[in-house]
């Protein structure tokens, strides 16, 4: 997928459902859904939506899974959203730090 088509997925009302289906009770589906989103976190505008959507705090609960796939994806994810200060900042409000600083110290 191209970056325009990343920027007009993410704006055409596509992140809310998106980021519910972090949260579903299917393993695939959580993880489809991280991957999906770990895409087009790669692009600024993006970014932002992601945030504003309220993308967070899903993101950071796939951090305290036992499954080491979707921490992978989350860890990747919330990197590629730090790149930009402001949502850097966010990321530590959000309380993002320590399931990160945990998940460094696990195996």
């Amino acid at each position: 997928v191209n970056d325009a088509n990343k920027v007009y997925f993410a704006t055409d009302g596509a992140l809310p459902p998106l980021i519910a289906l972090l949260r579903s009770p299917q393993l695939v589906v959580q993880e489809q859904a991280a991957v999906i989103l770990r895409n087009l976190s790669l692009t600024s505008d993006n970014e932002r939506n992601i945030i504003q959507e309220g993308g967070l705090p899903a993101i950071i609960s796939l951090l305290r899974t036992t499954e080491p796939r979707l921490q992978v994806h989350a860890a990747v994810i919330l990197r590629n959203l730090s790149v930009n200060s402001d949502s850097e900042v966010k990321i530590v409000q959000e309380a993002g730090l320590p399931p990160l600083i945990n998940l460094l110290r696990s195996n």
